[in-house]
């Protein structure tokens, strides 16, 4: 990642222009506070999901969060 990389994506305004500019940030590391506190304010939020979250047991071969 360099600093340009990382100006241009912060920069960005709303999840619809990082979508159709995606392939330009797949070299940014999550692991930067900068990024990371960035992609909370320009992603999504999850609202009224219906879906359920099962976890697969041990005895049959599950992990956390499976």
């Amino acid at each position: 990642m360099t600093s340009e990389e990382k100006r241009k994506f912060l920069a960005i305004k709303t999840y619809e222009e990082f979508d159709r500019r995606r392939s330009e940030f797949s070299n940014l590391s999550m692991k930067d506070p900068d990024i990371m506190n960035h992609v909370k304010k320009i992603f999504p939020k999850l609202r009224g999901s219906d879906e359920e979250l099962f976890k697969t047991p041990r005895s049959q071969g599950g992990t956390i969060g499976r």
